[in-house]
């Protein structure tokens, strides 16, 4: 079932058990991915990727939401966030381990055959490509520089 499929059952499931917060996220998502839907590079159709974006996307947001909330001592604010990025999280991919990007990493500078710290930028544009949506760039970018030297 396509991502965006489930985000509309889920919405409708949401509204029947009078789950706020659910419901609040997934409507919060599903504008944000018409909108983004209607711009150019999108040509107009919702698929698995531009889901997938926008809810890492939301995800960050929240962290950040919820790093300010608990500085200014608003606990209820910060675990509302919390609970909603818990929504936004089960429409990610599995994150994958440090191993397992420090091994596609690995078979990219085989591939690539760099001449050691140098060629960085070109790992990480050809590794970020590879791994996109399925590793965060700072993690790509650590076991780079860790392969690198």
């Amino acid at each position: 079932m396509p991502l965006y499929d489930r985000i509309q059952a889920e919405l409708i499931d949401a509204r029947r058990r009078r789950d706020d917060v659910a419901l609040d996220t997934l409507s919060l998502l599903k504008s944000e991915l018409v909108k983004a839907s209607k711009e150019n590079a999108a040509g107009g159709k919702i698929d698995d990727d531009l889901v997938v974006r926008l809810a890492r996307k939301e995800v960050k947001r929240r962290e950040e939401a919820i790093d300010v909330y608990r500085k200014a001592g608003r606990e209820a604010s910060a675990l509302r966030e919390e609970e909603e990025m818990e929504v936004l999280k089960g429409y990610l991919p599995a994150a994958m381990s440090e191993k397992d990007v420090e091994a596609e990493v690995a078979a990219v500078i085989a591939d690539l055959k760099p001449e050691g710290p140098k060629g960085f930028g070109l790992v990480m544009k050809t590794a970020t490509a590879r791994l996109a949506g399925r590793a965060e760039g700072a993690q790509v970018a650590a076991a780079a520089r860790k392969l690198l030297g």
